[in-house]
C-alpha cells in the first residue's frame, strides 16, 4: 500500500499512477457513482481498487435495499481487509475471495434481485484497464455463473417486459404455428446463424436453394440481403428495442419469406411485418378460449435454439447447422460480416472459458454461448430419439453432444423440390377476432379495477388494525377476509400483480430479518410495504392491458382504411409513426390512398429504415477491445501462441483505434521466432511515440532484446525509460546501476522508490547496506530512520 497527495492508500501493482494527480474517491464518483446509488440491486465488483470503491461505499448511506459484493484474489484480499471495517454493514456488504463467491451470492439473494433485473457484474478501474491479469479470468468465471442464475430466475418468474410485449402484440399475433404444424415433413432444414461460418456456406447454400429450406435468425437478415439469399422463415424471440434495432433489415425480404415469432417479440418488428407470420406460445399471459389449443412454445434460451425446435416440430428429420458456431475464431470474431459485432472489430476481451471444435482444436466462448451450445446439444440427443438428424456444417463451430459434423459436400440432399404448402393469410385481422380480443382486455382491465379496490380497501384496514401495542382482532380478521378475497376472486390479475410489483415485494423480504424477530411495527411496515408494491404491480398491470386494448383500436381503424377520407389516412398514419410503425403504410398501398399521403408515409419508414442505432453498440464493443487488447496481447505472449499471435495482428490491421498495437505484436511474433534484430528494429519507432498506448510494454521487451544482442547501454537507457514512466520499475534500475559501478546513482533512484512505497522493507534493508558499502554513515542513520518508522507502522 502507498498513500497519494489525498491520503488515500491504494496498491501501486494493483492501479498503478491513476490515483496520483486524481483523489481516487472523486474517480469512483465519476465512474460508478449512479451505478452505487442503485437501490434494491446487487452489484458485484471484480476488484476493489485497492479497497477504494467498499471505502467509497462505506462513506454513504447504502441505498434502500442494495448490496455489494466485493471479489479479490486472497493475497489481495488480505490488504484490503485490513483497511476497511465491514462489521458495521455485515449483511450488506462481502468481501471475499472468488472461491468464496457463490455463497456469499446466495446469501446476498441473488435470485431475488434477479427477478428485478437488479444483479449488476463490473470490472473495477484496475479490472478496466488490466494492471492486474488475474481479474480477467475471474470475471468471465463469475459472469457464468451470474447467467447461469439469471436464466434460472427469468424462466421460473418472468419479467415484466414478456408481459407487456405480448399484450401489446395479441392484436398482431394472429395466427399461431399449431396452423402449419407438419408443413415440413420429410424436408431437409438449414438453420443459419451469425456465427462467422455463415460466410463460408453461403455459396454452398445457394447452389443446392430448391433442396433446402431455409432458416433464419433474425439478426443476420442484413447480411442475406447482401448475398441475395432470401429464407424461407425468419425467426426472433426478443422483446427489447435493440433486437428490434439489429433485425429490422428483415422487413426488406420478399412476401415469400415467412416470420415465426416467439409471442413476446419486440413489437415494432411484428408489427410491421408485411408478410406471412406465425406466433409461438399463448396469446394472452392469462386463461383464454383465444389462446391456441395446442402451443408450442419453442426453447430457449437462443433463438437458434428455438428455430431448431420448431424445425423438428414442423416435421423435419434432417437439420443442418451453418454460422451456428457458439465460439469465437482464432482472430476474435463472434459475428460474420454485415453485422454490428463484426463492425465493432476482432473481441480481444476473450473469456477464459473454452471448449472443443469440431476440427479438435480449442476455441474461446463466452457463458452464453457455452449454455447454448449444451442446450443445443441436449435437443439434439432428445430429437434423435424421434429420429430427427442435426449436423454442424462448421469445423470452427462448437463441438455439441449429439450434433454430427458434416463437411457440406458430405451432406446427402434428397433430390425433390422443397415446395412448401401453406395456408392463405389475411393481412387484416378480422373485425370478430379484434372486438374478441378487446372484449377480453376489456374485462381483465375491469377485473384489475375491482382488485385494486380491494387492495386499496386492506390497506386501510391494516393502517387502522394497530392500536399501540396490540391489534384488533376483528380488523386482523377483516383484513384475512380481503387478502383471501384478493388471491381468489382474480386470480389471473394477481398472480400477473405478483409477477409485476416483485421490486417492491423484494424491498418487503430484505427490510428486515426472520419473521420470528419482527417488531409489532416492523410487522406493520413490512405489510405496508407489501399492499404498496401490490398496487404498483396492479397499476403496472392495467398500463399494459391498456397498452393492448391501444393496438386493437388502431388495428380496428384499420379495419375501415379503404373507405377513409384523406385526413383520416394522415391521422392514423400519425399514430403508426407515434407507435414506431411506419412500415404499416403497406396496408395503404392496397387502399389506394392518394399519392402524396402513400409518399409521406413511404418517406418516414425509410427514414426508419436508414437510422442507425447501432453506433452507441458498436463503439462501446470497440471501447471494450480496446481496454482489453493489452491483456490480451500479454497472454499469448505468455503462452507462446504463435499463430493466434499472427491471426490477432492479421485480424486488428482494418481497425485505426488498434492499429498503434500492432508493432508490439510484431515484435512478439519475431521474439517468438528467436529474431531479435527484427523484434527491436519493430520497437524503436516506438520510442519516437510518447503517447504511444505501448511504450512501457516496448520499454520493457527493449531490455531483454537489447540484452540479449549485447546492447548493454541500450539496456541501461530502456530501464531508465521505465523507471520514468512507472515508479515500480525504479527497484530493478536501481539494481542495475549498481551492477554497473553508479552507485550514487543507484541510491538516488532506490530512495526515489521509497518515497512512492514506503513500506518495502527489503527496498529499505538495500539501501542500508548500499550506504555501508559506500561508507555513509549519514546515509545508513537514514536507512535506519525508514527501517524503523516501518516497524512503528507494523
Amino acid at each position: 500500500m502507498i498513500t497519494n497527495q489525498f491520503g488515500e492508500q491504494y496498491l501501486y501493482a494493483v492501479n498503478r499512477s491513476m490515483f496520483e494527480q486524481e483523489s481516487a474517491l472523486e474517480r469512483i464518483e465519476r465512474e460508478f457513482g449512479k451505478l452505487l446509488e442503485r437501490e434494491d440491486s446487487l452489484i458485484i465488483f471484480v476488484g476493489s481498487d485497492s479497497g477504494n470503491i467498499i471505502r467509497y461505499v462505506l462513506g454513504r448511506e447504502l441505498p434502500v435495499g442494495a448490496r455489494y459484493i466485493f471479489i479479490e484474489p486472497e493475497s489481495i484480499l488480505n490488504q484490503v481487509a485490513s483497511t476497511v471495517d465491514l462489521s458495521p454493514v455485515k449483511d450488506r456488504v462481502w468481501l471475499v475471495t472468488p472461491e468464496q463467491f457463490e455463497d456469499a451470492s446466495q446469501e446476498a439473494g441473488i435470485t431475488n434481485y434477479m427477478y428485478v433485473d437488479g444483479v449488476f457484474l463490473i470490472r473495477s478501474l484496475s479490472a478496466e484497464y488490466g494492471f492486474f491479469a488475474q481479474y480477467r479470468s475471474e470475471y468471465w468465471d463469475l459472469d457464468s455463473y451470474i447467467n447461469d442464475v439469471r436464466w434460472n430466475a427469468q424462466v421460473s418468474l418472468g419479467q415484466d417486459i414478456f408481459i407487456k410485449c405480448q399484450l401489446e402484440n395479441c392484436a398482431d399475433n394472429q395466427y399461431p404455428i399449431t396452423d402449419i404444424k407438419g408443413c415440413l415433413q420429410d424436408k431437409t432444414v438449414i438453420v443459419l446463424g451469425g456465427g462467422p461460418s455463415l460466410d463460408e456456406h453461403i455459396e454452398w447454400i445457394k447452389r443446392h436453394r430448391e433442396q433446402l429450406v431455409v432458416f433464419a435468425v433474425s439478426r443476420i437478415s442484413a447480411r442475406l440481403l447482401q448475398v441475395d439469399l432470401q429464407p424461407d422463415f425468419v425467426f426472433s424471440v426478443d422483446p427489447q428495442d435493440i433486437s428490434y434495432q439489429l433485425s429490422k433489415k428483415m422487413l426488406r425480404f420478399g412476401d415469400d419469406v415467412v416470420f415465426i415469432n416467439q409471442y413476446h417479440v419486440a413489437p415494432k418488428l411484428l408489427s410491421q411485418w408485411p408478410h406471412r407470420k406465425y406466433f409461438t406460445g399463448a396469446l394472452l399471459p392469462w386463461t383464454s378460449e383465444l389462446n391456441p389449443e395446442e402451443t408450442f412454445n419453442g426453447a430457449g434460451p437462443t433463438v437458434t435454439n428455438s428455430a431448431i425446435a420448431a424445425a423438428a416440430w414442423l416435421g423435419s428429420k434432417q437439420i443442418l447447422l451453418a454460422g451456428v458456431d457458439l465460439c469465437f475464431t482464432p482472430e476474435g470474431f463472434t459475428h460474420a460480416e454485415g453485422s454490428g459485432e463484426r463492425a465493432a472489430g476482432p473481441k480481444t476481451d476473450l473469456s477464459s472459458l473454452v471448449l472443443e471444435t469440431n476440427a479438435g482444436s480449442l476455441a474461446s466462448t463466452t457463458p452464453d454461448y457455452a449454455l447454448a451450445s449444451r442446450n443445443i446439444g441436449l435437443q439434439a440427443q432428445s430429437l434423435k430419439k424421434s429420429q430427427v438428424r442435426m449436423i454442424n456444417l462448421s469445423a470452427g463451430a462448437a463441438k455439441m453432444e449429439g450434433v454430427e459434423y458434416r463437411s457440406p459436400n458430405e451432406v446427402i440432399l434428397e433430390n425433390v423440390s422443397k415446395g412448401i404448402q401453406l395456408p392463405a393469410q389475411n393481412g387484416f385481422n378480422s373485425t370478430k377476432r379484434l372486438n374478441a380480443i378487446k372484449q377480453e382486455l376489456s374485462d381483465k382491465a375491469e377485473q384489475a379495477d375491482q382488485m385494486l379496490a380491494l387492495i386499496q380497501q386492506a390497506s386501510d384496514v391494516h393502517t387502522r388494525m394497530y392500536e399501540g401495542d396490540t391489534i384488533n382482532p376483528a380488523l386482523k380478521q377483516e383484513l384475512e377476509d380481503l387478502d383471501g378475497r384478493i388471491s381468489d376472486e382474480h386470480e389471473d390479475i394477481f398472480r400477473l400483480a405478483k409477477m409485476l410489483s416483485i421490486l417492491g415485494l423484494l424491498r418487503m423480504a430484505q427490510s428486515f430479518s426472520d419473521l420470528e424477530d419482527l417488531e409489532l411495527h416492523q410487522v406493520k411496515q413490512r405489510l405496508d410495504i407489501y399492499y404498496a408494491a401490490l398496487e404498483d404491480g396492479t397499476k403496472r398491470l392495467k398500463q399494459h392491458i391498456a397498452s393492448g386494448l391501444s393496438s386493437v383500436e388502431v388495428r380496428l381503424q384499420e379495419q375501415s382504411l379503404r373507405n377513409m377520407g384523406t385526413k383520416d389516412v394522415e391521422a392514423l398514419g400519425r399514430k403508426w409513426i407515434e407507435r414506431g410503425e411506419p412500415g404499416r403504410f403497406f396496408l395503404c398501398a392496397d387502399a389506394r390512398v392518394e399519392a402524396d399521403v402513400l409518399d409521406s408515409l413511404k418517406r418516414s419508414y425509410e427514414d426508419e429504415m436508414r437510422s442507425e442505432q447501432l453506433t452507441t453498440f458498436i463503439q462501446q464493443s470497440k471501447l471494450n477491445n480496446l481496454h482489453a487488447l493489452p491483456a490480451r496481447i500479454r497472454y499469448l505472449k505468455d503462452k507462446a501462441d504463435l499463430s493466434a499471435l499472427e491471426m490477432l495482428h492479421a485480424s486488428l490491421k482494418e481497425n485505426e483505434d488498434l492499429k498503434p498495437y500492432l508493432p508490439l505484436i510484431t515484435a512478439i511474433i519475431a521474439q517468438l521466432k528467436q529474431q531479435p534484430d527484427i523484434a527491436l528494429a519493430e520497437l524503436l519507432p516506438v520510442m519516437e511515440q510518447p503517447a504511444s498506448p505501448i511504450l512501457e510494454q516496448t520499454l520493457a521487451m527493449m531490455v531483454s532484446l537489447c540484452a540479449e544482442l549485447g546492447h548493454h547501454q541500450a539496456v541501461m537507457d530502456a530501464m531508465a525509460g521505465l523507471a520514468s514512466l512507472n515508479a515500480f520499475y525504479l527497484d530493478l534500475y536501481s539494481d542495475a546501476l549498481m551492477a554497473n559501478g553508479q552507485a550514487s546513482d543507484a541510491i538516488e533512484h532506490l530512495t526515489e522508490y521509497l518515497q512512492y512505497f514506503p513500506g518495502d522493507r527489503p527496498a529499505a534493508v538495500k539501501l542500508k547496506r548500499w550506504y555501508q558499502e559506500i561508507g555513509s554513515n549519514d546515509g545508513v542513520l537514514l536507512a535506519d530512520s525508514l527501517l524503523e518508522a516501518q516497524s512503528t507502522d507494523d
